[in-house]
């Protein structure tokens, strides 16, 4: 049986699969897809495509097609109660440049198809049917199984990609663990319906708050078009799919949406109606010598927020790029291996807690998740709060990594930078200007709305400490800055106010070294001693890279914390032990354009640890004591800053 050969194979025709055979057929590489079904499957799925989803369609110059089959929507969305009375909601302000597009699933698969097809550079099989593969001599052979054929057929490819859904028969075969939960004693349901809800004045996403009867309503495309996703609080209910639904689920799901809606709910034409079972879970590797998973293959999770296909989408872009240089450019396989890492950790850091607090708010009773729900309402709420409804209605910022222009709006973000004082200044016009005047300008800021949660300024006094494996860092001073997500850090630098006060000091006119960060860990030592005179010392530990791509995995981060744990436990000086992964964006000429900050040094550090200690003696004896252990399983060397903290904000 000879086997026929391509760079790529792509197993599953769905969104994902579809949309990364796509962008590497563009490319002029060679790829078959083969698909289980006899076409585009037709099942109520996914119905928002966000702002960094839409980036990558414009890249792959089918925007234009998506939105002429969809409906662009600006309209934020809405939380209501079973009345369809509005709790609380997200507003987007007058000239905002973002957009989404409800387009259902099906209807998109079929954009990307068609578009694959004109590429001149793809076969698709549909009714084709992995049935095994083994990996030998850098290739894959496969074999599928046609209904056309008498026996299996035999293919060859360089590297295949499992986008073949939550029951991956690639991932199965490889062996690979889908690590997580089931949503068990829930039965979830999704049914297309046609109703004048816009006329109504609903938005197209509502989310239906209550521990019964709680849902979400979106609308699907143009015209009428909407979907209801819900689910039924049932012992004993399935874990695996399940394909048909009984009359009486069918009735509750009806008597439940005509309650919601406002309106003669009689009018309302139902359509399509599927159940499914619903899954936090993380496949433990999205690689596995030249096969590689993405989308519902590699991650499952709850459909509140419209995140799955957006995190799918985002992996097939990040794959697809990597693939290209790896197979076009002669980059080192061990790019796919970063692209494992890099979308894992989206997921488990980003689209699994953010979807469970999504599906938990809606219903919840556990005095944990009340609480949360009336926090997170009262933020939306709060007019001040620019910080919450940027993590809600642009979440989908934090879940790309192929963009230049979207930054993280989900999580906090710290910015350490160097302050070295100038040649032509003594030292006390230094400290006043930096420790006065600099430090009053922030303060103001903070008056005025600045986003700015915490601004702490760091002495050196390195200089009578040593560490070995350690070098001094020569600076004065580390400014360490916190701001809710690294969006408002970039949206901040264009704000008038701050280019006229703190910006246009001459502090951020300096050749400063740093990075922008990420939390990690924490750890604090409740059994350590404290100092009744709130007097405290920090040592900082910034890892330099020894090359451009020179990255901590998420397993030496975690790894790096597991090992320090115990010593931060048994040193009674130390009160807190904090770890930062660095962020700062590759693209400075985007992220710092015509910003103070553009002649600085920003991607020297690849991870910063701060120690806190009692006093400043406790650092040099800890350094001194812990230093080889501390230098031992790094790469690269290590700058070291210590002194006292002067906590501004």
């Amino acid at each position: 049986m000879d086997a026929k050969s391509n760079p790529v194979a792509v197993i599953g025709a769905g969104p994902v699969g579809l949309f990364t055979a796509l962008l590497l057929a563009q490319q002029g590489i060679k790829v078959i897809v083969h698909e289980t079904g006899p076409g585009i499957s037709q099942s109520p799925r996914a119905v928002a495509y966000f702002p960094a989803v839409l980036e990558e369609f414009s890249k792959a110059g089918i925007l234009d097609a998506v939105i002429a089959a969809g409906e662009k929507n600006q309209d934020g969305c809405d939380w209501r109660n079973k009345n369809g009375d509005i709790i609380a909601g997200i507003d987007p302000p007058p000239g905002n440049p973002y957009y989404a597009v409800m387009l259902s699933q099906p209807e998109f698969c079929q954009v990307v198809l068609d578009a694959l097809i004109q590429t001149g550079n793809a076969e698709i099989n549909f009714r084709h049917t992995l049935r095994g593969f083994q990996q030998r001599d850098g290739l894959v052979e496969y074999d599928v199984e046609n209904e056309a054929a008498s026996q299996p057929l035999r293919y060859k490819c360089r590297y295949l990609v499992g986008a073949d859904g939550g029951r991956s028969t690639v991932r199965q075969n490889l062996g690979i663990q889908l690590e997580g939960y089931t949503w068990e004693s829930m039965l979830f349901v999704a049914v297309n319906f046609e109703y004048g809800l816009s006329e109504l004045g609903w938005k197209a996403a509502n989310f239906i708050v209550d521990p019964d009867d709680w849902g979400v309503v979106v609308k699907r495309g143009k015209g009428n078009s909407w979907r209801l996703a819900t689910g039924i609080l049932c012992p004993g209910a399935p874990t695996v799919k399940v394909n048909k639904l009984n009359e009486a689920t069918i009735n509750i799901v009806k008597d439940r949406l005509s309650r919601f809606l406002p309106g003669d709910t009689s009018r309302i034409e139902y359509q399509a109606i599927a159940p499914y079972v619903v899954h936090q879970r993380c496949a433990s590797s999205f690689v596995q010598g030249n096969i590689l998973l993405a989308g519902d293959a590699a991650h499952l999770n709850n459909p509140v927020g419209g995140l799955g296909l957006t995190t799918g989408i985002l992996d097939a872009a990040h794959l697809a790029g990597s693939l290209r240089q790896v197979l076009k450019n002669g980059a080192p396989v061990e790019l796919l291996t970063s692209y494992s890492e890099t979308r894992r950790r989206v997921f488990r850091q980003t689209t699994n807690p953010i979807t469970t607090a999504n599906l938990r708010r809606l219903w919840s009773t556990t005095p944990e998740d009340v609480k949360e729900r009336e926090t997170f309402f009262e933020k939306l709420r709060d007019p001040k709060d620019v910080a919450t409804p940027l993590q809600v209605g642009l979440v989908d910022f934090s879940l790309t990594s192929t963009s230049h222009t979207k930054f993280d709006t989900y999580h906090e973000v710290t910015w350490f930078i160097s302050v070295t004082k100038r040649q032509d200044w003594d030292m006390d016009t230094f400290r006043h200007e930096y420790r006065t005047v600099h430090a009053n300008m922030t303060r103001k800021g903070k008056e005025h709305g600045s986003p700015l949660r915490q601004y702490v300024q760091l002495s050196n006094n390195a200089q009578t400490m040593t560490m070995k494996g350690g070098v001094r860092a020569d600076w004065d001073y580390v400014s360490c800055l916190t701001f809710p997500n690294l969006f408002l850090v970039h949206a901040g630098f264009q704000d008038p106010g701050y280019r006229a006060t703190a910006g246009s000091h001459i502090f951020c006119r300096l050749d400063q070294q740093g990075c922008l960060t990420q939390e990690v860990a924490r750890l604090r030592n409740d059994t350590g001693r404290t100092n009744d005179d709130g007097h405290r010392a920090r040592a900082l530990l910034f890892h330099e890279r020894s090359s451009p791509t020179d990255e901590y995995s998420q397993e030496w981060l975690e790894a790096r914390v597991d090992g320090l744990s115990g010593i931060v436990r048994a040193e009674m000086s130390i009160t807190e032990y904090v770890l930062w992964r660095d962020i700062t964006p590759r693209n400075l000429d985007y992220f710092f354009r015509e910003t103070q900050f553009s002649a600085g040094s920003w991607h020297r550090y690849k991870a910063v640890e701060a120690f806190d200690f009692v006093d400043e003696d406790s650092v040099a004896a800890f350094l001194d004591r812990h230093g080889e252990v501390l230098a031992s399983d790094r790469t690269g060397r290590i700058t070291v800053v210590a002194g006292v903290p002067d906590n501004i904000l």
